[in-house]
């Protein structure tokens, strides 16, 4: 072949569309499904009905494990990293529930702030790490009510049915006193990482990842 039909080879050489629209997947997503392969969660944002899919991800890993008869000392732990300003209080309950009815270790680690149900669902966890500055928030949270007479009164008494458990909760998860609990309770109650370990929210601070990654 002589240059002149080479060059019209090389000419006549069209891209797919297929390829030519063809994008690299966000980096983000990537990280998730790498992230997700070994087992770690980031509830990083407000806690949300998105949030829900990490309880249906502990579900399938409990489901795997015991569907491959895996003892449970044997199963490799579920790590959940935090950085929540809190959110939902029934999506908080859900996850709650999940975390704690999990045969599969479930870690809970505080990257900088476990605040509100963000705190709760850390509780939830069977161990409890904290980055040296993280911060914990404690509080009753806040509701707003509407409709009739009848259908707010019914709502209020669910609301502090639900904080009243809720406070049962932290109180059995934790070795804070009760009554320092209620004195605190209903204001924003902060506890910087020394105070969470004093108080037993977290059992231990961590001054390296290698503490974390080998779990």
């Amino acid at each position: 072949m002589n240059n002149k039909k080479l060059e019209t080879a090389y000419l006549d050489i069209a891209i797919p569309q297929n390829v030519e629209n063809l994008q690299l997947p966000d980096p983000s997503l990537l990280q998730f499904y790498k992230n997700y392969d070994n087992r770690v969660l980031w509830i990083d944002s407000e806690i949300s009905e998105y949030t829900l899919e990490y309880a249906k991800m502990i579900m399938q890993w409990n489901f795997e494990d015991k569907l491959n008869n895996i003892p449970v000392e044997k199963r490799k732990p579920i790590k959940i990293i935090f950085f929540s300003p809190g959110g939902d209080l029934e999506v908080n309950n859900c996850l709650v529930d999940t975390i704690q009815l999990s045969k599969t270790k479930v870690i809970g680690i505080n990257a900088g702030e476990a605040a509100s149900s963000g705190c709760f669902i850390y509780l939830a966890c069977h161990d409890r790490y904290t980055f040296p500055t993280a911060q914990f928030l404690i509080h009753q949270g806040a509701g707003t009510f509407s409709g009739t007479y009848d259908i707010v009164v019914a709502a209020i008494m669910n609301y502090q049915r639900q904080i009243e458990e809720l406070g049962d909760f932290v109180l059995s998860r934790t070795n804070i006193p009760e009554n320092v609990f209620n004195e605190n309770f209903s204001t924003d109650w902060y506890l910087s990482a020394d105070d969470a370990i004093k108080y037993g929210v977290a059992h231990k601070v961590i001054n390296s990842l290698d503490e974390i990654i080998g779990e």
